[in-house]
């Protein structure tokens, strides 16, 4: 995600069992800044994508036709 989505994602997710462990970006050049975060979660799988749905709504992501139905 980008700078000004981490803290919209940040929020949405620490509910239904998923724990942020970590969040950090690779590279000093990029332009945006991308932030990458990684999570430990415990539940049922319907409980958990429901979780990280609601973080990936926070952001600008564009979804790809065909994808997933939300």
């Amino acid at each position: 995600m980008i700078a000004k989505e981490v803290q919209p994602v940040l929020v949405a997710q620490p509910r239904d069992g998923v724990k942020l462990v970590e969040a950090r970006y690779h590279n000093l050049t990029d332009d945006p800044h991308m932030f990458f975060v990684h999570y430990w979660a415990v539940g049922d799988a319907v409980s958990l994508a429901k979780a990280i749905r609601r973080a990936v709504d926070t952001t600008n992501v564009v979804p790809m036709p065909g994808g997933a139905a939300r």
